[in-house]
This record gives C-alpha cells, sequence and structure tokens, in this order.
C-alpha cells in the first residue's frame, strides 16, 4: 500500500477498462494506456468506475483489472478503486483486495436495485463496505443520475 497521508491533488483520470474483440478484459492494453495519461502529467486514476465498466465485470476481473493498474502505476501516481456493487459484502470483499492490492483509496457507488432510502442508511451501507479497507481513504461516488439515489450529499 503506498499510504498517502496527504490530500490527493491534481487531475484524477476516470479510467476505462480495455476489452479485446471477444468482450474479455485486454490486461495487456493497461500499461500503455497508464504511460500515455502519465506523460500527460495525470496526478492519479479512478478505475473500475462507469467508464472503466466496473459493474459490468465479474468480481474476479475486477479484482485482476484493480491489480494491474495498481502494479503498473508503481506508485507513480494515485490509484483509487471503486469497488461499489449490489452486494454489499461483495463489495467489502472487493475493498479489502483493492487495499491488499495497494491501493490508494476506495470508492463506491451505491446500490441500484435495492436504494438507500436515507441518509443514515447510505452511511451505514458505506461502512459495510469501507470496512473491507480500514486503512484507505473512502470516497461515495454520488451519481444520482445513474444510480437514482438523490439524497443530499453534503448530508452524507
Amino acid at each position: 500500500m503506498h499510504a498517502r497521508t496527504e490530500p490527493m491533488r491534481g487531475l484524477i483520470a476516470a479510467t476505462f477498462t480495455p476489452m479485446d474483440n471477444s468482450g474479455n478484459v485486454a490486461l495487456d492494453l493497461i500499461g500503455p494506456m497508464i504511460d500515455r495519461l502519465l506523460q500527460q502529467k495525470i496526478a492519479g486514476f479512478y478505475v473500475l468506475g462507469s467508464t472503466g465498466e466496473g459493474l459490468s465485470l465479474t468480481a474476479q476481473e475486477r479484482i485482476e483489472t484493480a491489480q494491474r493498474f495498481i502494479d503498473t502505476v508503481a506508485g507513480r501516481a494515485a490509484v483509487i478503486v471503486q469497488v461499489g456493487c449490489e452486494s454489499l459484502w461483495q463489495a467489502r470483499e472487493l475493498a479489502a483486495a483493492a487495499q491488499a492490492a495497494g491501493a490508494d483509496a476506495i470508492s463506491a457507488v451505491t446500490p441500484v436495485y435495492f436504494k438507500p432510502d436515507s441518509v443514515s442508511t447510505l452511511v451505514d451501507s458505506m461502512a459495510v463496505i469501507a470496512s473491507g479497507a480500514p486503512k484507505l481513504p473512502f470516497y461515495y461516488y454520488h451519481i444520482p443520475g445513474v444510480t437514482g439515489v438523490n439524497l443530499n450529499p453534503l448530508d452524507f
């Protein structure tokens, strides 16, 4: 783990997850993408979010993709791994895997089928996920246009 103690600064790129023509994750294409973005002075990478198709991948694909990003970035920039999914328990396991892999932070989108109906439920839900990576900063991924969860993020 890269144990950053200061706030992240600079541009954090929401990266896509490269796929081959059969729809499999193309892990070998992650390195060239990272190199190009680092040349552009990117300060960090937000992986497996909406742009990164995280919710469409299997848990194993997500773990392997996050690991490849973390290993390839090799401390040259921050790596935030989005671990949210419909199952809070699976999200907690993904958070633990991200911490073990050396992520700098985790992030989670709320479940979208059984949506939190109050800020306290949202806090409790995100606490389950964050408990999987207690040594990492946690960022709530507030995207109400996709999740339908329109609770006030300042109240959160």
